[in-house]
């Protein structure tokens, strides 16, 4: 059994509360194949946007791309927080995108060792103080 926020290469859904369900193919695949969950959603972002949960894929590269609804929440930041912190040896690259936000974050490895740095980056990204 893994650990909260832990998880391998693949495509994944992480919940803010830690529980990561691993992805057998694309996203979309998935949603398709759990309609109940996936609540209409046809497309990875528009179920992000509705669940509140992150879209993760880690490549065998050490390349990790987040797709948040809002990257300001508080609850989505300390997912991404801890996923950083359980994953940090796997993870070189990490790229986020926000579907309300034109392009995207990009950060390199070490992260968690510097969180504040790397979240001030986030809120300059998401357009907070401007």
């Amino acid at each position: 059994m893994r650990k909260p926020f832990e998880i391998s290469t693949g495509a994944w859904w992480l919940v803010p509360d830690g529980r990561t369900i691993a992805v057998s193919s694309f996203h979309e695949s998935w949603l398709a194949s759990h309609p109940a969950i996936a609540g209409g959603a046809l497309h990875t972002v528009d179920f992000v946007q509705k669940s509140g949960w992150l879209s993760v894929t880690q490549y065998s590269d050490g390349m990790l791309e987040v797709i948040s609804r809002d990257i300001l929440d508080p609850r989505q930041r300390e997912a991404l927080r801890k996923l950083l912190e359980v994953n940090g040896g796997a993870i070189k690259k990490l790229v986020v995108f926000v579907p309300v936000i034109d392009g995207c974050l990009t950060a390199e490895a070490p992260f968690t060792a510097d969180w504040e740095r790397l979240s001030r980056n986030l809120d300059a990204f998401a357009g907070k103080g401007t």
